[in-house]
């Protein structure tokens, strides 16, 4: 987790130590510490957040919520299937992307095969969900297909 802590304070002292002095008083008056959100800028980083199953022998598939700043609200495993498929449902998908405010998501499941190409149900199930996207108001950025070694992003290979 990455943190941030901006300081943009000056005074005057009349030596080293009051300048510390005050620095501390300063510091323990108005210091903040605030969390900084993940932003999402590849699908890489999405790939490298899906350790926990890109070498399983199951096809899981996975939800990233993302705000307005495109930031990780949550992630979210919807299903966890066969050797080569997965039970998806607009539902199961969109259902925690209005309970948690976003305004775009990531679809993400691997191929236990070990091969990137999406099949025909990867393209109908996206296009679908796309679809229900967009009556509701909440945009697909992208679905990304992983294996143990590698990903395929569907906005990359222009089939999103």
């Amino acid at each position: 987790m990455e943190y941030q802590i901006n300081i943009n304070h000056s005074f005057v002292a009349d030596s080293e130590e009051e300048a510390r002095k005050k620095a501390r008083k300063y510091l323990s008056n108005n210091l903040r510490v605030k969390v900084v959100p993940d932003t999402v800028c590849s699908p890489l980083e999405i790939a490298n957040r899906c350790k926990d199953f890109r070498k399983a022998g199951k096809e899981y598939f996975c939800i990233f919520f993302l705000n307005s700043q495109n930031q990780i609200i949550d992630k979210e495993i919807i299903s966890i299937g066969t050797l080569n498929s997965a039970l998806i449902h607009p539902r199961e998908c969109f259902r925690n992307a209005i309970l948690k405010n976003c305004c775009s998501i990531i679809l993400v499941h691997n191929h236990p095969s070990g091969s990137l190409e999406p099949s025909s149900e990867d393209l109908t199930v996206t296009k679908r969900l796309t679809d229900v996207g967009k009556l509701i108001g909440i945009e697909i950025l992208d679905h990304v297909i992983v294996t143990g070694d590698s990903h395929k992003s569907f906005k990359e290979a222009n089939l999103l």
